[in-house]
């Protein structure tokens, strides 16, 4: 009778211990999140292609707008006033949660890119740094401007 109680009040002891808190901190991946002052540079947009770097160790997202998402739909190639992309790229982690699993982790930047017409051409923004600052240095916008231009739409299926 003592052994059953003996190991009863072991087995109890153990299922007390093991129990814990899960409350999990980890759950939402606060180094992706954007600042509060970006949000609203890229709220309403859609997804429309993603890619991963697996030299750079970064993952990058393509946004648009419904004009954007309408004409890469029907392949044209002619821009339209007021189409606008928004690039994000952050830099890869391990998941937490998850083994072997890679997410988003620290914010690396985020380029916007609007064409405002055919006379005006293209205003080019990019954030970058630990604060998201807008950056000023201009070499190589045409370039970026080209690579983002050349994106094509990802292959999703319907619902």
């Amino acid at each position: 009778m003592k052994t059953i109680l003996y190991f009863t009040g072991i087995l109890s002891l153990f299922f007390l211990f093991s129990c814990a808190d899960k409350t999990n901190e980890n759950a939402l991946n606060k180094d992706a999140s954007l600042p509060d002052v970006l949000l609203d540079k890229v709220s309403g947009l859609q997804v429309i292609n993603s890619s991963i770097n697996n030299k750079k160790h970064t993952t990058s997202l393509l946004y648009g707008n419904q004009k954007t998402v309408e004409r890469l739909k029907s392949n044209e190639l002619k821009l339209k006033k007021g189409e606008k992309l928004v690039w994000i790229t952050w830099h890869q982690k391990s998941d937490p949660n998850w083994i072997g699993a890679i997410i988003p982790g620290k914010l690396l930047s985020l380029e916007i890119l609007e064409f405002v017409g055919e006379k005006e051409g293209f205003n080019y923004q990019k954030f970058e740094g630990n604060k998201m600052e807008l950056q000023k240095d201009t070499l190589g916008n045409a370039h970026r401007i080209k690579q983002l231009l050349n994106q094509k739409k990802a292959n999703v299926p319907q619902l």
